[in-house]
């Protein structure tokens, strides 16, 4: 079963460094800037999830 459903990496078919290069650069991008948010609202706890739901505020 695939687990990696939310960037695409699962089913590719990608030839040569350079496009993978292309591919994985903007979804690491993507994860940091969402670890980083979770950091910046004080949630350390989910800056290493994608998926997991964040609670309302109050």
């Amino acid at each position: 079963m695939p687990r990696d459903r939310h960037f695409g990496f699962e089913q590719h078919f990608i030839r040569g460094i350079a496009k993978m290069t292309t591919r994985v650069g903007p979804a690491i991008a993507v994860i940091m800037a969402m670890a980083l948010g979770h950091i910046q609202r004080g949630r350390p706890e989910q800056m290493r999830s994608l998926v997991q739901p964040i609670p309302a505020p109050g």
